[in-house]
């Protein structure tokens, strides 16, 4: 589904901490009283280490503010806030009636998680490689275009193609958009693959849910396994991640790329797949994802835009706060799901949100919980 993209420098951090002053004043005003007490996360026996605030070198009234805010209804469409800081799970939080074990769509953040799964596979030499080509898994439809010939899984993997696609000038409901024409049909992947070509593939970004559908079908074709299947065996499990649900198209393959929200978790075990890409690939010690390809997939591939990069279905990027460059890794999708990867501050947050055209209102919340460290 869609990406949204954070700019941010100085300037704009300064307004949005005036903006955020004004704003908090005036709620203080409407409801004394009424404040946020920022308690320790629950240790449960799910893997994940629990500490507070503080002891990571957090302001905790800074983060207390920012839940003052999204109780307040400030901030919108927020459900759930995680922040994990130096491996320890140090905030998390529910709103809206929401609580630790529902399962929530992570929309494009299912994106990421196919991208691994790929780096899994290629490590279990299912697949041999990024260079696999993507038509030698689906000789059914025998596609001929000498062009179509060339498309590789790294094109899937850094959105490039080629093939003629619009999802963003359209809502997802509109019948001129690629992606609801796609999940009009009953082969997803006969639709993306028929689709001409507008730009030879490895050339140009162009966002395309369709695409990243068709990894799908090469789990099926070169593990015998059916995505989740896959995922269960060989990323899940080794999580300690047993509650999931992942949407399948009409033929029943889970839908990597995320059409109709794509996976289900909990925000917890979100956080612990995320953390993966702060941990060189482990969890408790066991290597999960290969630290290589973590490497690889968060290595500018192809520019986006002048402010972001992408990876192999990461975006890449930086913040300009005080004169500090703060890099990221940002997987999202829609409605504002959000998992950012901060390396240069040992610090990963996580939103998930509301299922919305309008993206939920993150972006002074992030900024006001990295500056909770900088300042």
């Amino acid at each position: 589904m869609r990406y949204y993209i954070f700019r941010i420098n100085i300037i704009t951090v300064v307004a949005l901490f005036l903006l955020l002053f004004f704003n908090s004043c005036k709620k203080e005003e409407s409801k004394p009283g009424n404040h946020y007490k920022y308690q320790i996360p629950e240790q449960k026996n799910d893997g994940w280490n629990v500490s507070s605030l503080s002891e990571v070198g957090m302001d905790v009234s800074a983060i207390e503010e920012i839940t003052d805010n999204i109780l307040n209804d400030q901030y919108k469409g927020i459900h759930s806030m995680l922040i994990v800081r130096k491996g320890f799970l140090v905030f998390e939080e529910y709103f809206k009636g929401y609580k630790s074990d529902d399962l929530q769509h992570i929309f494009s953040i299912t994106k990421s998680v196919s991208s691994s799964l790929i780096g899994i596979a290629i490590d279990k030499e299912f697949l041999q490689g990024v260079e696999d080509s993507v038509l030698s898994f689906f000789p059914q439809y025998n596609i001929t275009d000498p062009i179509k010939q060339k498309l590789l899984l790294k094109h899937i993997l850094t959105l490039t193609t080629g093939f003629d696609w619009d999802e963003k000038t359209y809502p997802y409901t509109d019948p001129r958009n690629s992606e609801y024409q796609m999940f009009q049909t009953d082969d997803w992947m006969e639709f993306v693959l028929q689709r001409p070509l507008s730009h030879n593939p490895g050339e140009i970004y162009n966002y395309n849910t369709g695409s990243v559908h068709l990894l799908s079908s090469v789990f099926k074709e070169s593990t015998g396994l059916f995505a989740n299947e896959f995922a269960e065996q060989y990323l899940f499990e080794p999580l300690g991640i047993t509650d999931y649900w992942w949407n399948t198209d009409n033929q029943g393959f889970p839908c990597t790329g995320a059409t109709h929200g794509g996976l289900m978790m909990t925000i917890r075990d979100v956080a612990k797949y995320g953390f993966l890409y702060l941990n060189d690939g482990k969890w408790n010690n066991i290597q999960v994802i290969p630290e290589y390809w973590i490497e690889e997939s968060v290595i500018p591939r192809i520019d986006i835009d002048q402010t972001e990069q992408l990876g192999y279905l990461w975006r890449l990027g930086h913040y300009d706060i005080d004169e500090n460059k703060v890099n990221y890794y940002l997987s999202v999708g829609f409605g504002g799901q959000t998992l950012i990867i901060v390396p240069d501050l040992n610090l990963m947050i996580v939103f998930l949100c509301w299922n919305n055209s309008n993206e939920a209102d993150t972006l002074i919340p992030m900024v006001l919980i990295l500056n909770s460290i900088l300042s």
